[in-house]
């Protein structure tokens, strides 16, 4: 597995310099005091429709920063060996798929694994209304090299319909609107996200699943825990960050047409965005909070640098300040802890796992140096 590789297949445009990825099982958000503050006090504001009218918004291309960082160890073995750990026979996911009855959790692990589209086939025939059928059909969709917006709408609006209280379906939803130009749409589809309390991908329930079935094929714990946490697919967070720019772009043409309003719950909207995205939570990676991060960058390099971020008095141009020192600290974190876990113990990775899947990355990396003494 390496990091790398994955990470520019899976998040693409994110370009926050870490190989990583990440997700999240608990709805509870923890921000900093600033981030809650502006969110909370600006007034709720609709955007104005019709919205004015944009360009079809091109791919964003991949960004790249120096000093992308790579995991290694049961990180380094399975880097120094980019396929990861070996694909099981047919005859290990058929018995692994039988185990477990064939849920539609399995059937999903197994396409995982094997790519094998009659899986996924048979997870949307038997579970239509499983929300993490209808997503990892999306993401599949997403990951083909011809993909087809036809087939991502589909299952998009499948994903809507089996979780209409999950924010994110409406994040994607309204990406696609805005990318093929229809804004009204858009705007329509990030008003109710923007007052859904529930923002879930499923990449922890995906990781666990993915655990399960390389343990079942005969790897260790700790190899099965390590590929199965760096080894996701995260197309969502390039959509995401497409979304931000899309918000950006928006914000810019009311303010243009004299509409202060609107422009600013559209930046309020974006804000939200990415403060969810980054939240703080089990099986969240660091570079899902650090797109989080990108996503506040960008909503906000659309705003005057000299005006009010927050009732405290700082700015926009402090806000963005400190978003630089908290993605550079992050940056720093992973280069310090990198030899430590290159060093660890199987049991000792597996502790490290653990504690990555009840608090997230973030914490668990702190939870290194602190072993150490070092932070």
């Amino acid at each position: 597995m390496n990091a790398k590789s994955l990470i520019i297949l899976a998040a693409g445009a994110v370009g926050v310099g870490v190989a990583i990825q990440s997700r999240c099982w608990r709805a509870e958000r923890v921000s900093s005091p600033a981030q809650t503050e502006l969110v909370s006090t600006m007034p709720g504001f609709k955007p104005r429709l019709p919205a004015p009218r944009m360009q079809v918004a091109a791919a964003l291309a991949p960004e790249a920063e120096p000093g992308d960082l790579e995991h290694t160890n049961v990180f380094a073995r399975l880097q120094r060996d980019e396929a990861g750990l070996p694909t099981p026979n047919r005859a290990q996911v058929d018995a692994y798929l039988a185990e477990n009855r064939r849920s539609a959790e399995s059937l999903l692990a197994a396409f995982r694994l094997t790519h094998d589209p009659s899986l996924l086939q048979e997870a949307a025939e038997k579970y239509p209304d499983n929300p993490q059928v209808s997503y990892a059909g999306w993401v599949a969709a997403q990951m083909k090299e011809n993909m087809s917006p036809e087939e991502c709408r589909q299952w998009l609006d499948a994903f809507k319909r089996s979780a209409p209280e999950n924010a994110l379906a409406g994040y994607l939803s309204a990406q696609a609107y805005f990318k093929s130009g229809q804004t009204d749409l858009a705007v329509e589809e990030l008003i109710a996200a923007s007052g859904r309390a529930k923002f879930q991908d499923y990449a922890a329930e995906s990781a666990q699943n993915l655990e399960e079935a390389y343990v079942s094929a005969g790897n260790s714990r700790a190899e099965a825990k390590a590929e199965a946490a760096y080894a996701q697919w995260l197309p969502q967070l390039r959509e995401l960050k497409g979304l931000a720019q899309s918000l950006g772009d928006l914000a810019n043409l009311y303010r243009q047409a004299g509409d202060q309003a609107s422009a600013q719950a559209v930046v309020q909207m974006g804000l939200g965005l990415g403060q969810r995205v980054a939240q703080p939570c089990g099986e969240n990676l660091l570079i899902s909070d650090m797109s989080g991060l990108a996503i506040q960058r960008l909503i906000l390099q659309t705003m005057d640098p000299a005006s009010s971020y927050d009732a405290a008095g700082d700015s926009i141009k402090d806000r963005l300040e400190e978003i630089r020192h908290e993605i550079e600290d992050r940056k720093t974190l992973w280069k310090e802890a990198e030899p430590i876990l290159q060093k660890m113990p199987d049991n000792e990775l597996i502790s490290y796992f653990d504690r990555m899947k009840l608090a997230g990355e973030l914490d668990a990396l702190r939870w290194v140096m602190n072993r150490q003494g070092s932070r």
